[in-house]
């Protein structure tokens, strides 16, 4: 077996570095670290910062008196699961084998891929091109096992290893600190003078089942190549639910357009790879102490761009106000729509079309989801009630050619002059409308163009029922 193990050293700074440079448009010279409130510790740092003498493992005073500038972000251990299962839905399509360790480990299972890649440097470089475009940090190697390539990628060996005795050679140059051992056993073992994973290898199996529990035994013949403990594979979530934590208070919407767009980018990335649609989605707003807002977005296609989802999100949301500084973002999608593949016929979606169901999301969205109307047929010979804004789903509707698209009520006087194309048709008022009237029906046309639905009153008078469109 080959196992490739990816070490995200600093998930949470690179998402607060992304996100600066879509929102200023460049990466700000800024010392930036990430502090662990709960081991009072600094976990991740930048260049800036390690400029000015900050260091992993340093307390938040001593930063702040190395450099009073720093710019803190929390760390959450629960914020870089998730963008750890993020990057795992990247790499899915990819490489379906994938265990996550932790909050910022992942392995990869290679030696099932080389036959349907040609070949261990295609594999890698596909895989890589991957994690490139997520604009992430990682230490990487392989090995034998998950536990020896662990060992090899904290180590920082950032080798791909393809035979096993440069897989032996590299792990028996890697200090104990690196391995997965409990702190008390690699103080114990440096006390006789192990300080090294060769030199703990190199004892003999039953000096080791004399000196440890059953777990680091397991733990060290998995180091060995020796057994493979089993380890839950990864398996895409059925929904999309993306969290962003902003890198600061953001008190108007229109500054969460970047942020927006990011999410978006990774929910077109997540349809495509599955060869999805969709037609609605969620935003939801978070806040220090108020309710979380949701913002539901509804379209009138199914559609997978980025761009044609963020001119309906913009539409919707610039005119929310927020009741207190935003602190997160969240995109949700639960429903989808599979892409039909089989349908060959190029002017399946003519362009009229499509303009006209843009047009009518685009007008949900600025307007409210019940604003606009399609209007119909119903199920009446007289043209009063001919049409409506609902369709009418238990029966069929009336059909006929001289239906007009929209109808007045009441009928308006005609006052411009018209010549008539088609008529008359009369008709007589329903007996149980408590209505009596007889009316001849024209189609006439205005001098611009415009068709309209006339009629002559029973005294003569004429009459504009309704344009056709």
């Amino acid at each position: 077996m080959l196992w490739a193990y990816l070490y995200y050293y600093q998930l949470t700074l690179d998402q607060h570095q992304l996100a600066i440079t879509q929102q200023l448009g460049s990466s700000a010279d800024k010392p930036v670290i990430v502090y662990c409130e709960k081991n009072n510790g600094i976990k991740q740092l930048n260049d800036d910062a390690r400029k000015a003498g900050i260091e992993v493992g340093h307390g938040l005073a001593q930063a702040a008196a190395l450099c009073p500038n720093v710019n803190i972000i929390p760390f959450n251990e629960s914020t870089e699961s998730d963008l750890l299962i993020q990057l795992a839905h990247r790499l899915y399509p990819l490489a379906s084998d994938i265990v996550l360790d932790s909050h910022n480990g992942m392995a990869i299972r290679l030696d099932n891929l080389t036959h349907y890649y040609g070949g261990h440097a295609a594999l890698w470089k596909t895989l890589t091109r991957e994690l490139m475009h997520a604009n992430t940090s990682y230490q990487f190697a392989t090995a034998w096992s998950v536990e020896a390539a662990k060992v090899l990628a904290t180590h920082g060996v950032n080798t791909y290893f393809e035979h096993h005795d440069d897989i032996k050679r590299a792990l028996e140059s890697c200090h104990l600190s690196k391995t997965a051992l409990a702190p008390k056993v690699v103080e114990a073992l440096a006390r006789v003078g192990i300080t090294k994973v060769h030199d703990l290898l190199a004892m003999p199996v039953h000096e080791l089942g004399r000196r440890f529990d059953n777990n680091t035994i397991i733990y060290l013949t998995a180091l060995r190549g020796e057994i493979f403990p089993k380890a839950s594979l990864f398996r895409p979530q059925t929904h999309f639910d993306n969290f962003i934590q902003l890198p600061f208070d953001i008190e108007n919407t229109q500054h969460l357009h970047p942020f927006i767009t990011q999410q978006l980018e990774r929910l077109s990335h997540y349809l495509r790879a599955r060869n999805l649609y969709t037609s609605a989605l969620t935003f939801s707003i978070h806040f220090r102490e108020a309710p979380v807002m949701d913002i539901a977005i509804q379209a009138a296609m199914p559609q997978a761009s980025a761009q044609g989802w963020l001119t309906l999100v913009t539409l919707k949301i610039e005119n929310a106000v927020l009741p207190e500084p935003a602190v997160g973002l969240t995109l949700s999608c639960k429903s989808f729509e599979d892409i039909d593949s089989d349908n060959g016929d190029f002017f399946n979606h003519r362009f009229n079309e499509v303009a006209q169901k843009q047009l009518i999301g685009r007008l949900n969205a600025k307007l409210g989801d019940n604003s606009t109307y399609q209007p119909a047929a119903a199920d009446s010979h007289q043209f009063d009630g001919m049409t409506v804004t609902q369709s009418n789903t238990a029966n069929q509707p009336y059909q006929s050619d001289i239906v007009p698209t929209f109808t007045f009520t009441p009928p308006k006087p005609l006052t411009q002059a018209t010549q008539v194309c088609f008529g008359p048709v009369r008709l007589n008022s329903e007996w149980w409308h408590n209505t009596d009237h007889k009316r001849d029906y024209f189609i006439a046309q205005t001098s611009q163009g415009v068709r309209m639905l006339i009629f002559k009153d029973e005294n003569a008078a004429w009459w504009a029922q309704g344009v056709f469109c």
